[in-house]
C-alpha cells in the first residue's frame, strides 16, 4: 500500500460564530498550524507584518464579509493566562475588542475546551493591548462581564473641515483601540434615528480628513491608523443610570451592529474627563439596531503620564453558528501564507 498521500487542493477551517451586542465574531477552532512568536503580542506582529493575507481571505468575499471580525485562538504567554486571543477585522489588528473577547471566550465554552465550574467562573484573556480578566456566569443564558484595558483621554478639541457639515470636532480616546468621538448634536446626525447608510457616509467623508491631520500618538499593535469612529448621542440619565445612543465605525464602510465594548469604555473615558460621571456610574450604550452593552466605571488609573480610567463591560453571547470554511490552496498561495496552513493540506505535491 503506497504511504504517499493524495494531492489535495484546499484546506478546512473549523469555525464557530458567535453574536455578541448585535456583532458577529468569527472564532477559528481548527484547520491552522501554531503561530510563531512567544507572547500574543508577538504573534499579532508577525501576521500583520508578514502574513495579512491571511486576514484579507476570511473577511472579504466569499468567505467572509467586512462587518465580521476573525478570532484567532493561541496559547498565551502570560502564567496564569487560560487562553491568548488575536482579533482581525477591517480596521487590522486591534489591541484589544471587547465584544471578540466574548465571543471567543463563548466559543471556547461552547467547544468545552475551558471548564467552567457550574454557575461560573472567571478567566484569564491574554490579548495584544494586555490582559483581561473575564467573569462568566452561566444561567438560562451565558453572561460575561470583562475587566477593560484602561482607557484613556489622548487630545481633546480636534477639528476638521468636512464637506457638508462645516467643521466638526472630535476627540481621541483609546478604549483598547482610538476613536474619533464626536458628539452627535453637533452635526446634526443621530445615532439613533439617521439610516446607516447615511451614518457610513458622514464617517467615509470624516475620517479621512481626521486622519491626515491628527499626528496620532500611539504606538500599539494596530496600525498606526485612525480607522475607528464613534458618534455619541447626548447623555440620558434616569434610574438604572446613564444612556447614551451611539454609532461605531469601522474602516472602510461598515456600521457596527452593536456599541462595541471597547467604544462603550471610550465613552466612559471621555466622560470621566468631562467630570461628568463617577465610580459605579453605570452606562448602557445602544446602537443603531438597538442592540447594547452595559459599562461600569470601576476606578481611576495612569498609563504613563496619562489619567484612564478601569471600566468593566457586560454583554450576553450566544453561539448562532458552526461550519467549516474551504480555503482553495491557490488563494492560500497567491497570499503567501502557505505556512500558516503546514499540515493541513496534508502532502502538498
Amino acid at each position: 500500500m503506497s504511504s504517499v498521500r493524495p494531492h489535495v487542493d484546499f484546506a478546512m477551517l473549523d469555525v464557530m460564530d458567535v453574536e455578541a451586542g448585535g456583532d458577529v465574531g468569527r472564532v477559528v477552532l481548527g484547520g491552522l498550524a501554531d503561530l510563531p512568536g512567544h507572547t500574543v503580542a508577538d504573534k499579532a506582529r508577525i501576521l500583520r507584518d508578514r502574513a495579512d493575507g491571511l486576514r484579507q481571505i476570511l473577511i472579504e468575499e466569499p468567505l467572509g464579509d467586512p462587518s465580521v471580525c476573525i478570532n484567532l485562538i493561541v496559547p498565551p504567554a502570560a502564567q496564569d493566562g487560560t487562553a491568548g486571543l488575536i482579533v482581525m477585522g477591517t480596521m487590522g489588528y486591534p489591541d484589544f475588542s471587547g465584544s471578540n473577547a466574548m465571543c471567543a471566550v463563548a466559543a471556547l465554552i461552547e467547544e468545552k475546551r475551558i471548564e467552567m465550574p457550574e454557575g461560573g467562573g472567571g478567566i484569564l484573556l491574554e490579548t495584544p493591548g494586555g490582559l483581561a480578566w473575564m467573569r462568566v456566569e452561566r444561567g438560562a443564558s451565558l453572561a460575561i462581564e470583562y475587566e477593560a484595558l484602561p482607557a484613556f483621554v489622548v487630545s481633546t478639541g480636534e477639528v476638521v473641515e468636512v464637506p457638508g457639515y462645516g467643521a466638526v470636532h472630535f476627540d481621541l480616546v483609546y478604549g483598547g483601540v482610538l476613536y474619533a468621538v464626536i458628539a452627535a448634536d453637533e452635526v446634526g446626525v443621530d445615532p439613533a434615528r439617521t439610516p446607516p447608510a447615511e451614518l457610513a457616509r458622514f464617517f467615509t467623508t470624516f475620517l479621512p480628513r481626521a486622519t491626515d491631520q491628527v499626528a496620532h500618538p500611539l504606538h500599539h499593535v494596530t496600525r498606526p491608523r485612525l480607522s475607528l469612529g464613534l458618534l455619541a448621542g447626548p447623555i440620558e440619565h434616569d434610574n438604572d443610570g446613564s444612556r447614551a445612543h451611539v454609532a461605531v465605525y469601522m474602516h472602510p464602510g461598515v456600521i457596527c451592529h452593536g456599541p462595541t465594548g471597547t467604544g462603550t469604555s471610550a465613552l466612559i473615558a471621555r466622560m470621566h474627563s468631562r467630570g461628568e460621571t463617577a465610580p459605579d456610574t453605570r452606562l448602557r450604550t445602544v446602537s443603531p439596531s438597538g442592540n447594547s452593552f452595559s459599562g461600569t466605571l470601576i476606578g481611576s488609573t495612569r498609563v504613563g503620564s496619562r489619567p484612564a480610567v478601569r471600566t468593566r463591560v457586560l454583554g450576553m453571547p450566544q453561539v448562532i453558528g458552526r461550519r467549516r470554511l474551504r480555503v482553495e490552496r491557490s488563494q492560500i498561495e497567491r497570499s503567501g501564507i502557505v505556512h500558516l496552513f503546514d499540515g493541513a493540506f496534508g502532502a502538498i505535491q
